[in-house]
């Protein structure tokens, strides 16, 4: 039986190891057409680099840039990795993986 590791006990090389072997499997499969694993490899990069992020650059109140999304996301608070606020226009809380958000310059409380 595999021993499975938490991305949460990972150290940072671990981290970046298991996020350059992802990618490696997401190549192959874009390559393969495998459209339900790669959105799933997909997710699974996301999260990885969550545990590489800083939770301390994220701010409540601060407005964000999210990885293919096309509008910017509030942030009300943080659970662990991932950020909950909702999304402009959207009054529905969503959660957002903490490694693929980008603050929006002069919008942020540490600014």
């Amino acid at each position: 039986m595999l021993d499975v590791i938490r991305y949460s006990q990972m150290a940072r090389e671990e981290l970046l190891e298991e996020i350059e072997r992802l990618r490696r499997e997401e190549e192959r499969a874009r390559r393969q057409s495998m459209t339900g694993e790669l959105d799933v490899l997909r997710q699974q990069i996301r999260f990885a680099r969550s545990y590489l992020t800083d939770s301390a650059t994220i701010q409540p109140g601060g407005v964000y840039d999210v990885e293919g999304e096309t509008t910017r996301f509030r942030v009300d608070y943080l659970n662990g990795v991932m950020a909950w606020g909702t999304f402009e226009g959207s009054r529905e809380k969503a959660a957002v993986p903490i490694g693929i958000m980008t603050p929006v310059e002069g919008t942020n409380s540490d600014e």
